[in-house]
């Protein structure tokens, strides 16, 4: 930002000059530079942070990703207001400002999310969650850098400006960093609404929710890695069952093996400790289990074939209507 903020002076001052032959052209250039600088540096800075958590990331692709989209989208966003010159004309109102950077931030995050997808693939099992992410991300962010934009006057000092430049990048940046580290997790995890549910059950806020909704913690026999994520549920006497819906396509219901394997219950906003067993047609216990969960759920169609999972757990006694 402090190079975007540097070049945009640079080049309006280029543009101002009188009988300056060539200005436009080189006005533009330094502002496509400005904007260059300012992408290899969001790109390095996120490719780095990435690299951490993704090791087999591609991270010059991903920056070339980003210098593409954001780098060069900035200089071109840049680019008018620059060679216009300066035409002295008074500034919308803040308020404007800011809903219209929200408004650029909410396009151009899932445009760059898209473009750092695909430098994704291959290093992340859910790249394309990225877009979400930035589109959360961007619209705060940009609101932060058209709100410090908006504060130096014409006659500004430049090193008052680079100055205002840096802090500004240093805050959106900030902001941008929390909000995509929130979703890093995701990219190779549950996604972005079962974090979210689970906070909820996990919160004082959470009123009804867990009347119809568990947090269940497995963890992976192969993996070693704790996965958690909320499932629907019913209770009996014997303690509760879960059914893994289109269990054909999800996989935390192999790691539970006979007699029992421990899990953990998000009940009443604790975790406590239980043992579930996975019951397949047959069974003992199984048709009892698959009536319990039938009577909670009579509209639920399961298949003949359906796997149960009963769970006992060390906690209060649970009671759902």
């Amino acid at each position: 930002m402090t190079a975007a903020a540097g070049a945009a002076r640079a080049g309006q001052a280029v543009v101002d000059r009188p009988g300056a032959l060539g200005s436009v052209g080189l006005a533009l250039v330094i502002v496509v530079l400005g904007g260059l600088v300012e992408g290899i540096a969001l790109g390095s800075a996120q490719a780095w942070g990435l690299g951490r958590w993704l090791s087999s990331l591609q991270r010059g692709r991903y920056v070339l990703a980003t210098v593409l989209v954001a780098g060069l989208g900035w200089a071109g966003a840049s680019a008018p207001a620059v060679l216009s010159g300066d035409g002295g004309g008074s500034s919308p109102p803040l308020p404007l400002v800011l809903l219209g950077a929200a408004g650029l931030g909410l396009v151009m995050g899932p445009v760059l999310g898209s473009a750092q997808a695909v430098a994704l693939r291959g290093a992340a099992s859910h790249p394309w969650r990225w877009v979400g992410a930035n589109a959360v991300a961007w619209p705060p962010a940009m609101c932060l850098v058209f709100l410090g934009a908006s504060v130096p006057g014409a006659d500004w000092p430049v090193a008052w400006l680079l100055l205002d430049g840096a802090l500004t990048g240093a805050a959106a940046g900030a902001v941008l960093g929390l909000v995509t580290g929130w979703f890093l997790p995701s990219l190779t995890g549950a996604p972005p609404v079962n974090r979210i549910v689970l906070g909820l059950l996990g919160s004082p806020f959470r009123g009804h929710l867990d009347r119809s909704l568990l947090g269940l913690s497995v963890l992976g026999r192969v993996s070693g890695r704790t996965f958690r994520f909320p499932v629907q549920y019913a209770v009996d006497s014997l303690g509760l069952v879960v059914v893994p819906g289109h269990a054909q396509r999800k996989t935390w219901w192999t790691n539970l093996r006979f007699p029992a394997t421990p899990v953990a219950v998000l009940w009443a906003g604790d975790w406590v400790p239980g043992t579930a067993v996975l019951l397949a047609p047959g069974d003992p216990g199984y048709a009892v289990a698959r009536s319990t969960y039938h009577r909670r759920r009579p509209h639920l169609k399961l298949p003949p074939g359906q796997v149960v999972v009963r769970i006992r757990y060390a906690g209060p006694p649970v009671g759902n209507p």
